[in-house]
């Protein structure tokens, strides 16, 4: 059974307006993701997608916007229709409203998009909550759980961004608080990186990619090529989406992050430190994240996600030590974070043959 759509809705081709325009309302807007910009949209031509852009009205109202990787497929379809397409939004769609019926009208524009662009698949991967309501207007949509996971993890750790620091203080554990001064009467200091300045971010993206690598290699996780992760992490600074610190003990560096700015929110999205950080001893990332929070709240950010929990093999809000990332979870929840468990990506496919053949292809490949 369908979700009845109240009203009428209309799809508008952003395919054509100026970054500025664009990240007005798909990055900056209250749920704004970093990750549906403009820049982050055209990085993806050099990986031979073409980005495209649609704002999604109801009754004459902006109710979501959605930025889409667009690449052909070597299948046809009879007919003037051609070439099929797969449809990617990366953590799209950007809703635009609160109210209920807004995720359910952008789920019906963008059934609408698929079809108009000769879709196979659309998969949107949105960081909705898990059984809330957005998320249970998927099904009746005509959207079904992908095949494959896409994002790392799909969980988040949700720390509210106090006004004063006295009350952002209260939400510390006990040992966090003391950790953050022992990372102080240690030495550790913080520096926030501008990522809008040339002249600043190139030899401060180098180094970070050193730490960055350095964490691949030690956790077994796939590091991109050096000029690609760099430009991403560039065009999100110089679009001003992205910020970039370090902690510094003596002369040494000693971590780093890349924090994304999505709306209100701001999202810890990569880390890394180098083999010889001493992060134990030193208590620099709780010195990092501390000063990250404070600066969050002079920024206008509403929460900060301090980023995932768990893993594909073990899933979920980590319940006890027997979970792999247990530690990770105390740490973050020492600073006042909520775990919330995420959705995982979901597809539409206007062809139902052609959806049930993609859901196959992906369980093998």
């Amino acid at each position: 059974m369908a979700t009845q759509v109240i009203g009428r809705i209309r799809v508008v081709d952003a395919s054509a307006w100026d970054a500025g325009a664009w990240d007005g309302i798909a990055a900056r807007s209250s749920h704004g993701e970093a990750l549906q910009s403009h820049a982050w949209g055209e990085l993806k031509r050099s990986l031979g997608w073409t980005p495209r852009r649609f704002v999604i009205e109801q009754d004459g109202d902006p109710v979501a916007a959605v930025s889409l990787q667009e690449r052909p497929l070597a299948a046809r379809v009879p007919g003037p229709a051609g070439r099929l397409r797969y449809l990617y939004a990366p953590r799209g769609p950007v809703l635009l409203r609160d109210d209920p019926d807004t995720a359910v009208a952008a789920l019906a524009g963008l059934c609408r998009i698929a079809r108009a662009r000769n879709a196979a698949v659309l998969t949107i991967d949105p960081p909705w909550e898990l059984d809330g309501p957005r998320a249970r207007a998927l099904g009746p949509a005509g959207f079904r759980p992908s095949a494959r996971e896409v994002q790392v993890s799909r969980t988040a750790m949700i720390v509210p961004v106090e006004g004063d620091e006295p009350s952002q203080h209260r939400l510390l554990g006990d040992s966090t608080a003391r950790n953050v001064n022992k990372a102080r009467r240690s030495g550790v200091t913080a520096e926030r990186v501008d990522l809008e300045d040339p002249t600043t971010r190139e030899p401060a993206l180098e180094a970070f990619f050193e730490m960055f690598e350095a964490t691949g290699r030690r956790e077994k996780f796939v590091v991109r090529d050096r000029e690609y992760v760099i430009a991403g992490w560039r065009a999100l600074g110089a679009a001003g989406l992205a910020s970039l610190w370090f902690t510094a003990a003596g002369s040494r560096r000693r971590n780093g992050v890349i924090l994304l700015h999505c709306g209100r929110r701001l999202v810890s999205h990569q880390a890394g430190s180098p083999d010889d950080a001493d992060l134990r001893g030193t208590r620099a990332n709780h010195l990092l994240q501390w000063e990250i929070i404070r600066w969050a709240a002079t920024a206008g950010f509403g929460e900060y996600d301090l980023g995932g929990v768990d893993t594909h093999g073990a899933p979920g809000i980590p319940q006890d030590r027997g979970h792999p990332l247990w530690n990770l979870f105390e740490f973050k929840q020492g600073f006042g974070a909520r775990g919330i468990e995420l959705i995982r990506a979901h597809d539409h496919a206007p062809r139902a043959p052609l959806g049930a053949a993609w859901r196959l292809l992906r369980r093998f490949r």
